[in-house]
């Protein structure tokens, strides 16, 4: 079973995530998850759990929020130091998350805590989380949901963005299916013209089900768990990247 940072789009790749993948890419996403977290607490101190090359932390802080990120993946926090500084920042994995009530919010986006090995490990990981949050805190999560994704592969979604060289330097493909009611696979292909490098790969997903996390997190203690179809706040219908979003009670 690989962690998140021994695939080649994180690890030996992974300094040119953003060429790829740019800034304003999943903008409304971080947008509305920014706006949540500040209904509760305008300056919250929040954790990223898959920060990857910080984009969303750089958001976090240009908002006026507190914001800490770790990853597993030494190259992408590489990216990541450029935008948010060192501070905040640790190279680590969320099977090691051992915070103790330090933060109003923690977030886990595109899919990070779908790289748990199982569901145990992931449970274990959803301990974690809790105890790392303050009372009254709040997780938004985006999780894979296998049920609604294709039953195989069709075409590629192809995004061609500026990389080294011209305007379409750099070719990105992705496509999802369902290996199982609770894996996705997720295959990419990355191609720079101007320097050659290319790669493909297919991601494995784990624990593919947004209602099934959603009731293992109200088995944790978790309250007003609830799954979103998208940043607008849609309830879930078909998608299969929900948001799942929830809070700790606070303390009597």
């Amino acid at each position: 079973m690989k962690h998140a940072s021994q695939y080649q789009l994180y690890g030996c790749f992974g300094d040119r995530y953003d060429m790829h993948t740019p800034r304003h890419h999943y903008q409304h996403d971080h947008a509305f998850v920014i706006e949540e977290i500040q209904k509760n607490h305008e300056h919250a101190r929040l954790l990223d759990i898959g920060c990857g090359s910080g984009v969303f932390l750089e958001k976090a802080l240009q908002a006026g929020l507190d914001p800490i990120g770790l990853d597993p993946a030494a190259a992408m926090l590489q990216l990541a130091r450029e935008k948010v500084g060192e501070e905040r920042l640790h190279l680590m994995a969320m099977q090691d998350l051992e915070f103790q009530k330090e933060f109003h919010a923690i977030v886990s986006l595109s899919w990070s805590l779908n790289y748990a090995a199982n569901v145990e490990e992931l449970t274990d990981i959803l301990r974690r989380i809790k105890r790392a949050l303050l009372p009254g805190g709040q997780v938004f999560f985006q999780i894979a949901h296998a049920p609604h994704a294709p039953k195989a592969f069709a075409d590629f979604f192809v995004d061609q963005e500026p990389g080294l060289g011209d305007a379409q330097d750099i070719t990105f493909k992705y496509r999802f299916a369902t290996r199982d009611f609770e894996t996705l696979l997720a295959q990419y292909q990355f191609h720079c013209h101007s320097t050659g490098e290319y790669f493909e790969e297919t991601h494995l997903l784990n624990v593919a089900d947004a209602e099934m996390v959603a009731q293992i997190m109200r088995g944790l203690g978790f309250k007003n768990v609830k799954l979103l179809e998208n940043h607008q706040g849609d309830p879930f219908q078909k998608t299969f990247n929900p948001f799942l979003i929830a809070s700790l009670p606070f303390e009597k």
